[in-house]
């Protein structure tokens, strides 16, 4: 399977399976413990989120301010898929895949936002550079 950017780990996999687990024995459970049952999805759902890795970095101990910048818009969307996955039993594989096009759309994103701080330097620099001759020309008018 080729991913573009995250890098599965063994733990990874262990609490995919885990949390599709436990969304497949729910069934089993009387109203008062899929109540209880509730926190650990939830828990489980962060889990799996914390153990991605890109740019060998994982989410949890991503700089946060990093992962704001670069997946914190997407957190809510992130969530959701690891619970529609694991709800649905989807395949260890396709959720990989899934959560990979998230990631890319994460990463072209920042790379949107690069170009443009780029872009925007482009234009302050040559800004000044005009302003700098243009003065150059003023004080050489100045001294004739």
């Amino acid at each position: 399977m080729d991913l573009n950017y995250l890098a599965p780990t063994k733990l990874l996999e262990d609490i995919y399976l885990t949390l599709c687990s436990v969304y497949e024995d729910e069934q089993h459970y009387s109203e008062e413990e899929k109540k209880a049952i509730q926190v650990t999805k939830e828990h489980l759902t962060k889990k799996v989120m914390n153990e991605f890795v890109v740019d060998e970095e994982y989410f949890l101990t991503m700089d946060p301010s990093d992962f704001e910048k670069g997946y914190g818009m997407l957190q809510q969307d992130f969530l959701h898929l690891i619970k529609g996955c694991s709800e649905n039993n989807i395949d260890y594989d396709s959720f990989l895949l899934i959560m990979d096009q998230l990631i890319s759309s994460a990463k072209m994103r920042m790379n949107a936002y690069e170009l443009l701080e780029e872009k925007i330097n482009e234009v302050k620099e040559a800004e000044a550079e005009e302003e700098t001759a243009a003065e150059v020309e003023t004080e050489a008018a100045d001294e004739e």
